[in-house]
């Protein structure tokens, strides 16, 4: 006896399955379909300086990048195609903003059951997840000059690249550099306020001299 014809190719999907779950790859394609528009999506105000639609659920993440775009954006360094990885920066250091207040509150270690049924002090997972946060940090802020030896390299590199390109930063319209661009990135401080991104400025500290 012969079983049933299977359908052609695409038939089925195109009817669906109903009472069936989708397979856990259909599943990845959605959610990779998903973030993919997000990261494509322009701020529904027109903004530049708007934050991505992607990161609007993370209010530290927000943060960050409303106290940092402007000056990015003012010295070339959130041009549209820019805006994807500075995300990922705003994220990474909202999680490490995150996960440092949870290891003031709650402690670096935690006591766990052991094997033989005593207990022992173990490191916290929210420490590991602090200190991966904080390396990203570290990688993105070079690559955006976030701190001050690499603010420093950024605009001298910038500096070389204008004069060897004459025109290479005019673009009509109201980015071109100015010959100030460095002071310009430099972080405001209002009196007796310490913004989020101040602590960037912890994480270049001169070396210590050496001992003869």
């Amino acid at each position: 006896m012969r079983g049933r014809k299977p359908a052609a190719p695409g038939l089925q999907e195109a009817m669906g399955n109903p009472g069936r779950r989708k397979s856990a790859v259909a599943k990845r394609m959605e959610e990779a379909e998903r973030v993919a528009a997000l990261l494509a999506q322009a701020p529904a105000s027109g903004d530049p300086l708007a934050a991505p639609p992607i990161i609007d659920g993370s209010a530290p993440a927000v943060a960050v990048w409303r106290d940092l775009a402007p000056r990015l954006r003012s010295t070339h360094r959130l041009q549209p195609q820019h805006r994807p990885m500075f995300a990922l920066f705003c994220v990474y250091f909202a999680e490490w903003v995150l996960a440092k207040e949870d290891v003031l509150k709650n402690g670096h270690t935690q006591r766990v059951k052991t094997v033989a049924g005593g207990m022992m002090e173990r490191i916290r997972p929210i420490v590991a997840i602090r200190d991966r946060a904080f390396d990203m940090v570290l990688k993105l802020s070079e690559r955006f000059g976030l701190t001050p030896s690499d603010e420093y390299s950024l605009f001298r590199d910038q500096a070389v690249a204008a004069a060897q390109n004459p025109g290479l930063f005019d673009r009509g319209d109201s980015q071109a550099p100015r010959p100030d661009a460095a002071e310009a990135a430099a972080p405001a401080e209002e009196e007796g306020e310490i913004g989020l991104i101040g602590s960037l400025a912890a994480m270049d500290s001169v070396p210590p001299a050496r001992m003869n």
